[in-house]
C-alpha cells in the first residue's frame, strides 16, 4: 500500500460538488454576524454608540468591548519569551485600535444584509494617534509606543551564536554585505474564513463550533476558559476546507466573538468573511528585512555568516507571530556547512494587521537571502553556481548534522538525508550542460529575450511535535472508521492514512473511512501544521493498527481457549488450529477498536531543491518562466501521486510569492493592496511545466521513516527565480535584493549602473 499512487479518497465529493464547507452549514434558527472594523491604523476609542444599530428591525445583538469578558485575549500557541504577553490581542478593541481592520463591534441579525446595514448605524468616535507603518518607524527615536505598558516596540530580541562569526569574517577571502527585503503576504486561500456557533440546549449540552480547522484541540483548550465552560462542554468540528496554508485555523477574534454572541442569544450564529476582510484581517506574513554578511574562503567555501533580522509582526503577537522569523533565523545556514554564525532577530510591532504563519513560515525569506548570496559569491570567485553549492553541501556521512542553532527550545539537528544526491538529480533532470548551451546560444543573439538559470537548495522542518493521535474501529459491515486529531486541509491526509493502515492490516485502502477531525470523536490531538500530518498521524495509525491486531488475537485466543502466541493475523483474519474469524465478525460481537498516540521524539528535516529556467525581456522587465524542476526528500513516498500534486502546488504558491504578491501599506498604516485588483495571484499561464521528483532517504525520527511534504515545494522558488533573472541580466547586474520581481524592479535591475 505504501508507495502506491492510489486514487484520492473522497475526491469524487469535490468533483461532484458535494463538499461541505462552512458556507454549506445550515442550522435551524441560524442568525448571521458581521464585524465592524477600525478604519484607523492607530487611534484612541473615545466612545461607541450602538443604540441605532440595535434598534434596526432584524438586529438581535451588537457586541462591543463592554459585552466581551476581559479574559477574551488571544494567547500564544507556542512558547514565547518573557514579556510577550504584554503585546497580545484582545478579542475586541478596548480603548485603542492598533490596525486597520481590528474588530470594534459584532452585529448579529436575521441575515447578513441587515447586519451590514446596522454597521452604518454604529457611531464610533476615534481620536487618531500617530501610526508606525514600518519597523523603521517603530524603532525610530521617539517613536510612539503601540502599548503604553511597554518601553519598546521590539517585542523580543532572539540571538543565535555558533563559533566565532566575527573572526571568520575578518579572515575571509571574500566578504559579501547586503540588505534584503521580503514583502508582506498572505494565504489568499480559495475559501475565506468562517464559523458556525451552535449554543447548548437550555436543558444541557455542549457549545458546538463548526468550521474550525488546523488545531481544533488546541483551540478548544484556549476557548473553554474564555467562555467559562468545562472543556467537555465545548465541541469543535472540522468541515471541508478550501485551502489552509497556515492562515486558516489559527485563533482569531471572530472565533471568540461569534460563540459569545451565540451563547448570549441562545441561537446559532454564522459568520463568513468577505474577501476584502480576508486580505485585511486574516494573518499576514513574511515581511522581514535582513542585514547580512557572508564570508567565503578562496575556494568558495562558507567561512562565516552574520545577520540582523527585523521582522514586522504587525500590531499584536497573535498565536504564533514569533514563529516564522525564528524558524528562518535557525535555518538561514540551510543545507550548507556554516561553521561560524551569528544572528540577532528583532520582532517588532507596527500598526499593521498581525502576522502569523504562512506555508513554510520563515523559510522562503531565509532561502531567498542565502541563495542570492551564494550566486553572488560564485560570480565574484569565477565559479559555476552549481559548483559552489557542491563545495558547501553537507554530506550524508556527516549526518546527523547539528547546525548549532535553536528555535523554540529545539536544536537544529538534521537527522539524515543526502543533499548532494538530491542536487545531482536536480541537475540531471535539468540536463544542466545542455541547458547552459541553449542559454548561451539564445543570449548570443542581439536584442530580444535573455535566458537565465537559477538554483536554490534548502531545508524544511517537518513533523513538528509534540504528539498526534489516531484511532481505528472495525465495523460489522466490513468497513473501518478512522479518526485522528490531525486536520485534513486539502493535501490528501485521508488517503495516506488509509494506505498506511491498509498496509499494516493487509486490507484494501477502500475499506477505510477517514473522518474529519472532531473533538467529540478524538479526545486528544494537536492538529495539522508544519508538515506534520502524515508523519505524526501516520505513525499513530501504524501503532493503532498493531494494537487492533493484538486485540483481535487476544479475543480469538480467549474464544478458542488457545495461547495467544498460537493465533496468527493476516489480511483481516485471525486463525489458529484451522479455526478462523474475521475482524468484521469480531466487531459484530462487540466493539473492536484501538487508538494510539505517537510522541514526537524529535522533528525531522527534509531537503529540497529547485531549478528555474527563465526568459527575461530587458526592455520591459517581463519574466517568462520556461521550466521549473523541483525535488524533495520525503523519507518514504506513501502516495507518489499526492507527492507530485504537492510539489506542483507548492511551485505555483512560490511563483505567486516571488513574482506577484505584496501587501503594501501607506505611511498612514492604510492597506493599499486590499483587493485582487492590487494583490495579484498567479494564473494558470504563469505556471510552466513542472518536473517534480522525490528522494527517499528514510528519516530516523519515526518508525515509518517519513518526512513531511506540505511545505517543501514552495520555499525555494524565490531564490531560484531571482537567481535565474539575475543570470539572464547583462553581466555584473546582480542587484536584486527584494521581492516581488515585478517588471519595474527587473527593468531597473537590468539597467547599466550609469543609466539615468
Amino acid at each position: 500500500m505504501i508507495g502506491e499512487a492510489h486514487p484520492r479518497l473522497g475526491g469524487d465529493r469535490f468533483v461532484s460538488g458535494s463538499g461541505r464547507f462552512v458556507e454549506d452549514v445550515r442550522v435551524p434558527g441560524m442568525l448571521h454576524a458581521v464585524v465592524l472594523r477600525s478604519p484607523h491604523a492607530h487611534a484612541r476609542l473615545v466612545s461607541i454608540d450602538a443604540k441605532a444599530a440595535r434598534d434596526l428591525p432584524g438586529v438581535h445583538a451588537v457586541l462591543t468591548g463592554a459585552d466581551v469578558p476581559p479574559a477574551a485575549v488571544i494567547p500564544n500557541r507556542v512558547p514565547a519569551p518573557k514579556g510577550t504577553e504584554r503585546y497580545l490581542q484582545p478579542a475586541i478593541a478596548r480603548e485603542v485600535v492598533r490596525y486597520v481592520g481590528e474588530p470594534v463591534a459584532l452585529v448579529v441579525a436575521d441575515d447578513p444584509y441587515i447586519a451590514r446595514d446596522a454597521l452604518d448605524r454604529i457611531d464610533v468616535v476615534y481620536e487618531p494617534l500617530p501610526a508606525c507603518a514600518s519597523t523603521a518607524d517603530a524603532l525610530a527615536p521617539g517613536a510612539p509606543r503601540l502599548f503604553q505598558s511597554t518601553d519598546t516596540n521590539n517585542v523580543a530580541t532572539i540571538t543565535m551564536r555558533v563559533g566565532d562569526a566575527d573572526a571568520a569574517l575578518a579572515g575571509a577571502a571574500l566578504v559579501l554585505r547586503e540588505r534584503f527585503a521580503y514583502p508582506r503576504q498572505t494565504a489568499a486561500a480559495l475559501e475565506t474564513r468562517g464559523l458556525v456557533a451552535v449554543p447548548p440546549d437550555p436543558r444541557g449540552g455542549e457549545l458546538h463550533l463548526i468550521g474550525s480547522t488546523k488545531c481544533i484541540h488546541i483551540n478548544r483548550t484556549i476557548l473553554a476558559p474564555i467562555f467559562g465552560i468545562p472543556l467537555g462542554a465545548l465541541r469543535l468540528t472540522e468541515v471541508d476546507v478550501g485551502g489552509g496554508f497556515g492562515v486558516r485555523g489559527e485563533l482569531y477574534p471572530e472565533d471568540i466573538l461569534v460563540p459569545l454572541a451565540a451563547m448570549k442569544l441562545g441561537r446559532p450564529v454564522r459568520w463568513i468573511e468577505s474577501r476584502r476582510e480576508n486580505l485585511m484581517s486574516a494573518n499576514h506574513a513574511r515581511e522581514v528585512a535582513y542585514e547580512i554578511e557572508v564570508g567565503f574562503d578562496g575556494e568558495g567555501r562558507i567561512a562565516g555568516m552574520r545577520a540582523v533580522i527585523h521582522a514586522d509582526i504587525g500590531a499584536y503577537v497573535r498565536t504564533a507571530a514569533l514563529v516564522p522569523a525564528e524558524f528562518g533565523a535557525a535555518l538561514l545556514p540551510g543545507p550548507y556547512r556554516v561553521p561560524n554564525y551569528a544572528c540577532d532577530l528583532w520582532s517588532v510591532v507596527t500598526n499593521k494587521t498581525p502576522a502569523g504563519t504562512l506555508r513554510s513560515p520563515g523559510r522562503p525569506e531565509c532561502n531567498f537571502v542565502r541563495e542570492r548570496l551564494v550566486d553572488r559569491a560564485a560570480a565574484r570567485l569565477g565559479l559555476d553556481p552549481a559548483e559552489i553549492r557542491r563545495r558547501n553541501l553537507i554530506r550524508p556521512d556527516e549526518m546527523p548534522y547539528d547546525c548549532g542553532t535553536r528555535s523554540f527550545g529545539g536544536s537544529t539537528v538534521y537527522d539524515s538525508g543526502d543533499f548532494p544526491a538530491l542536487f545531482e538529480e536536480l541537475l540531471r533532470r535539468l540536463d544542466y550542460k545542455r541547458t547552459r548551451a541553449e542559454q548561451a546560444a539564445l543570449n548570443a543573439r542581439a536584442g530580444g529575450l535573455r535566458r537565465g538559470i537559477g538554483f536554490a537548495i534548502y531545508v524544511e522542518k517537518t513533523g513538528l511535535g509534540p504528539f498526534e493521535t489516531t484511532q481505528v474501529e472495525a465495523r460489522p459491515d466490513g468497513t473501518l472508521i478512522v479518526d485522528t486529531g490531525a486536520s485534513s486541509m486539502g493535501p490528501g491526509l485521508e488517503t495516506v492514512l488509509a494506505q498506511i493502515l491498509g498496509e499494516a492490516l493487509g486490507l484494501p485502502t477502500g475499506k477505510f473511512t477517514v473522518r474529519h477531525a472532531d473533538t467529540a470523536m478524538v479526545e486528544s490531538g494537536v492538529g495539522t501544521y508544519g508538515s506534520r500530518g502524515t508523519i505524526t498521524a501516520g505513525n499513530a495509525a501504524h501503532l493503532a493498527a498493531a494494537k487492533l491486531i493484538a486485540e483481535a488475537r487476544q479475543r480469538a485466543a480467549a474464544r478458542w481457549g488457545v495461547p495467544e502466541a498460537e493465533v496468527k493475523y493476516a489480511r483481516g483474519v485471525v486463525e489458529a488450529g484451522g479455526r478462523r474469524v474475521t475482524l468484521t465478525e469480531l466487531a459484530a460481537e462487540r466493539r473492536l477498536a484501538a487508538g494510539a498516540s505517537f510522541e514526537v521524539p524529535k522533528i525531522t528535516y527534509a531537503g529540497g531543491a529547485a531549478a528555474v529556467v527563465a526568459d527575461v525581456d530587458p526592455e520591459t522587465g517581463a519574466i517568462k518562466l520556461v521550466r521549473v524542476v523541483v525535488g524533495a526528500d520525503v523519507g518514504r513516498a506513501v502516495n507518489p501521486a499526492l507527492v507530485d500534486g504537492q510539489l506542483v502546488g507548492g511551485v505555483a504558491f512560490g511563483i505567486g510569492n516571488t513574482l506577484l504578491e505584496s501587501l503594501v501599506y501607506g505611511a498612514d498604516g492604510q492597506l493599499q493592496s486590499g483587493t485582487f485588483m492590487d494583490y495579484a495571484l498567479p494564473m494558470a499561464p504563469d505556471v510552466p511545466l513542472v518536473d517534480g521528483f522525490y528522494q527517499e532517504v528514510r528519516a530516523t525520527t519515526n518508525p515509518l521513516g517519513l518526512r513531511g511534504l506540505g511545505e517543501v515545494g514552495n520555499p525555494g522558488l524565490g531564490g531560484a527565480i531571482a537567481n535565474a533573472v539575475c543570470d539572464a541580466l547583462p553581466s555584473g547586474n546582480l542587484g536584486i535584493t527584494a521581492l516581488p520581481l515585478t517588471p519595474a524592479r527587473v527593468f531597473l535591475a537590468g539597467r547599466p549602473a550609469h543609466a539615468p
